[in-house]
């Protein structure tokens, strides 16, 4: 295969979010890990994966002002999510929505044990959302449970895509794809870390809305460019923004790079003049000083997992290997 170069924007070089770091980093990495390996749910190849992605590393970056029983539960969700992905990215629609049904059961009935017999991700999925709804209010559990459904319906919906070689457009790919990433779910996850207790009519507002959909929407792009190297060598990259646009707009890698860098610019000016909205309260309703500083504090709570999760693209080792670091500098990515 001849080799071919694509280079990576700078999609956060006007962010106001810097790097940071949870200090129980390695504390919740090993807690958690030994959880998930307690149910031994890889073979060999499958457990190097999950040994190279180090999603504790993703949760430390993310949720940096978490406590160690909190930055806990973020591993635990996001190796649950590694886990029903892993399992289901080889099944057909029918039993992939076998498993999504067993871990919604399960995060609707935590206490409940699960029927003999059953695939771990039920159990997997039941201990993580005990443990992590521990003195969580009222509005935020039935947030995390609401947004699980939508993001199992959406896992489903693209094991039906794929099993059709489907190429969508860019609007039902990211309509989709919101869903998908599993990112409402794990914003829940950023109130419980901050120790916030917000309404509902306030998380449903509009422009917090739009803030969820804006980092989400930037999550999906900044992941795709990312991951599309590694992608196309798997040939598994149908399913990936690059793709898409390439499809849709009849360009190449560069083209459809160019065209997603354009758009990710498009969406961090909105998001950022939309956290001015809410802050200053134009068009944003006050709640009063206690509920405003916790939006507040939600709000930054999203800017800094943008940064995150940008910052353990490069250096978890999931899609560059050990050249992250230095494709992070360059932004230069070989196809070979």
């Amino acid at each position: 295969m001849a080799q071919r170069v694509y280079y990576l924007p700078h999609t956060l070089h006007n962010w106001p979010y810097a790097r940071l770091m949870n200090t129980y980093y390695r504390q919740a990495q090993a807690q958690s890990v030994a959880w998930l390996e307690s149910f031994h749910p890889f073979f060999p190849q499958e457990q190097h994966v999950f040994n190279k992605c180090d999603l504790s590393l993703l949760s430390a970056l993310t949720f940096p002002k978490a406590s160690l029983y909190d930055l806990r539960s973020c591993c635990d969700l996001m190796h649950t999510f590694f886990t029903l992905d892993e399992y289901t990215d080889a099944l057909g629609p029918s039993d992939v929505k076998a498993l999504c049904d067993a871990t919604m059961e399960a995060i609707e009935n935590p206490d409940k044990p699960r029927p003999e017999g059953e695939n771990i991700i039920g159990e997997i999925a039941r201990q993580f959302w005990r443990r992590a709804a521990v003195d969580v209010p009222r509005p935020c559990q039935e947030r995390f449970v609401n947004t699980w459904r939508t993001y199992l319906d959406s896992v489903v919906e693209q094991a039906e895509r794929r099993s059709n070689s489907y190429i969508c457009t860019m609007k039902e790919y990211l309509a989709a794809r919101r869903n998908n990433i599993g990112s409402y779910s794990t914003f829940v996850l950023l109130e419980i870390c901050l120790g916030l207790d917000l309404p509902h009519e306030v998380m449903a507002h509009p422009l917090i809305v739009a803030l969820n959909r804006d980092a989400t929407d930037m999550i999906i792009l900044a992941n795709d460019m990312c991951s599309y190297k590694k992608e196309v060598l798997a040939n598994d990259a149908d399913y990936n923004a690059v793709t898409v646009v390439m499809v849709n707009e009849h360009t190449d890698i560069a083209g459809g790079i160019q065209w997603i860098s354009d758009y990710h610019d498009e969406i961090v000016e909105h998001f950022l003049r939309v956290r001015e909205d809410v802050i200053n309260k134009n068009g944003f309703p006050s709640w009063g000083t206690d509920i405003d500083d916790q939006v507040a504090k939600y709000i930054d709570g999203l800017g800094q997992w943008i940064r995150g999760h940008d910052e353990w693209n490069f250096g978890s080792g999931r899609y560059f290997g050990a050249r992250g670091l230095e494709i992070q500098k360059t932004r230069a990515v070989a196809i070979e």
